[in-house]
């Protein structure tokens, strides 16, 4: 069975309404996904939650513009478990959403490489 793609942009193209500025968002969600993953993994290695915590939130503000829904609920919840519980129960939710993750950034990259 395929997996469906992570990557849906219909929510971003709401708030582009001038030609070029859907791949402008795309741009930067593709810089921000890729820095903030690499935060959290450094605030896990460092055992750092409040790095972790923030990275999360970011990731959290924009997933829903850029995800599919079920990542985008994923990314919310495990948002709210950074907030609520130890980093040590934090950490294999996380590396869950890893693969989904690293698909979503392969989807994006993909997306912007013919643009």
């Amino acid at each position: 069975m395929p997996t469906p793609p992570m990557l849906d942009l219909t929510r971003a193209q709401e708030f582009a309404v001038q030609a070029g500025q859907l791949r402008e968002l795309v741009v930067t969600f593709e810089q921000s996904l890729a820095q903030e993953m690499a935060n959290i993994q450094a605030g896990l290695a460092a055992e750092d939650a409040l790095k972790v915590e923030y990275a999360l939130h970011a990731l959290k503000g924009f997933m829903p513009l850029f995800a599919a829904e079920p990542l985008s609920q994923a990314m919310t919840d495990l948002y709210q478990s950074s907030r609520e519980q130890p980093l040590d129960e934090v950490i294999p939710k996380f590396t869950a959403l890893v693969p989904n993750l690293n698909l979503l950034l392969a989807e994006v990259r993909t997306w912007l490489a013919p643009l």
